[in-house]
């Protein structure tokens, strides 16, 4: 494997998980810049975990920025939160390429991810209450931009987990609740406290990912629980591949990218109205379209009813 880092031949087929899975920004903006990135990283000593920490304080200091609130501070602020979401995959192109990829390091990635999305947003809140004089409003738009992000992405993660491990016959396992329950039990047998507490917090969201999906879709629930090498997963894939890709825009991207935009033209407002109405619509879309192709599955005796 280290002779094939001394060249420039790594792919970004390489080193996405697939394009079914990624949003149109991401796969063809986001992706291409983390490749250049990846390229030269991955012969370094630098782990994923460090650049995800890289990542966090990009982020972090994109929040300091909106607070402050200046025209030049929010620049700075956009730019920052830009870098910050091109490290978020620069973290796991290594991970994958050196083959490091573990249940640890995705919940690091994902508590980054989160500690970004709540510090940002407690800064937009302050800032929007600030200039507009209505602190109310900013925090009411604020908290239900956050639980439709929350929610979200909980949908998206489910259903990329899944389309996943059916797509490479359970190569991929990233976001398993039983491997991240092993995990934690390893860690409180021998692990830091730090990997106890991110283990714990780990599984527990996983859990209310899947009381969600069991509300939201069933079907979908039993599904993911078959053989990733079986008929069945196969048949999965080759039948939910077009509203994959309708998930994928709740992803973490499509997030940044606004939030991006948002702060470049100070605008927040219509960042959490697009976030509260719009991509919860994509979700009720998305939603309704995926059960409706269960259904049609499950009648054809093609998935379990």
């Amino acid at each position: 494997m280290a002779a094939r880092f001394t060249t420039m031949t790594i792919r970004l087929s390489d080193v996405i998980k697939s394009p079914d899975v990624e949003d149109p920004i991401n796969l063809h903006v986001h992706r291409p810049l983390q490749l250049l990135l990846a390229r030269p990283l991955v012969r370094t000593s630098i782990t994923p975990n460090q650049v995800t920490f890289l990542s966090l304080l990009s982020g972090l200091g994109a929040a300091a920025g909106i607070v402050v609130g200046t025209q030049t501070a929010r620049l700075v602020a956009a730019g920052l939160l830009f870098g910050s979401a091109i490290l978020d995959g620069v973290d796991g192109m290594i991970a994958r390429l050196k083959k490091t990829s573990s249940e640890t390091g995705h919940a690091i990635d994902g508590a980054a991810d989160y500690a970004v999305n709540v510090a940002t947003t407690l800064a937009a809140v302050y800032h929007l209450a600030e200039i507009s004089g209505r602190p109310l409003l900013a925090i009411g738009l604020g908290l239900g931009a956050h639980v439709c992000w929350a929610h979200h992405l909980m949908l998206y993660d489910f259903h990329c987990a899944m389309y996943l491990r059916f797509l490479t016959g359970g190569r991929h396992m990233g976001g398993d609740q039983a491997r991240a329950k092993e995990t934690l039990a390893r860690v409180k047998s021998g692990g830091s406290l730090f990997q106890r507490i991110l283990m714990t917090v780990f599984v527990w969201q996983l859990g209310n990912r899947e009381s969600l999906l069991r509300k939201v879709s069933p079907l979908g629930t039993r599904l993911s629980e078959q053989p990733a090498d079986s008929e069945i997963a196969r048949g999965y894939v080759d039948k939910h591949r077009a509203p994959m890709r309708l998930w994928a825009l709740l992803g973490n991207a499509p997030h940044m990218d606004l939030m991006v935009l948002a702060i470049a033209l100070d605008r927040f407002e219509v960042y959490f109205v697009l976030r509260i109405v719009v991509f919860s619509l994509l979700g009720i879309i998305a939603t309704t379209w995926e059960r409706r192709v269960l259904r049609r599955q499950a009648e054809l005796g093609e998935v379990p009813a």
